[in-house]
């Protein structure tokens, strides 16, 4: 049983998309990371995801202004789902929709808007794949 158990748990840790906890579309692992710290909103992680792809440059992480333009398409990505500085900690009924972010960052301040989004870009820049 023991065996059994550790088997399935390091078959978990190199795949973690087929360990079924991930949906179907979190296939890489910036957009797994994006969906758990964007707690598991698939629509913004794709967003993100999304928008960093088509923003980003060469060499972006070590020019300011590509890292301005990162960082500016991440925060259009989260305006676009709906979390602006005034209305990104209410929670929307909706599944594909932003929900509430952590309690970190719950405060409706353009001050804590502008912490979750530097946050993101932090893991953003940490990730191989962008």
């Amino acid at each position: 049983e023991y065996l059994r158990r550790l088997i399935e748990l390091t078959k978990n840790v190199t795949s973690p998309e087929a360990s079924g906890t991930y949906p179907a579309t979190m296939n890489t692992p910036g957009k797994r990371a994006l969906y758990d710290n964007l707690d598991s909103n698939v629509a913004l992680a794709l967003a993100v995801d999304a928008a960093v792809r088509a923003s980003r440059q060469d060499d972006w992480r070590g020019n300011p202004f590509k890292i301005k333009r990162v960082r500016n398409a991440i925060q259009a990505a989260f305006e676009s789902a709906g979390a602006t500085a005034g209305s990104y900690t209410s929670h929307l009924a909706g599944a594909g929709e932003l929900r509430e972010p952590a309690a970190t960052y719950a405060t409706e301040s353009l001050e804590s808007f502008e912490k979750w989004v530097e946050r993101i870009l932090a893991l953003v820049k940490r990730q191989d794949e962008y």
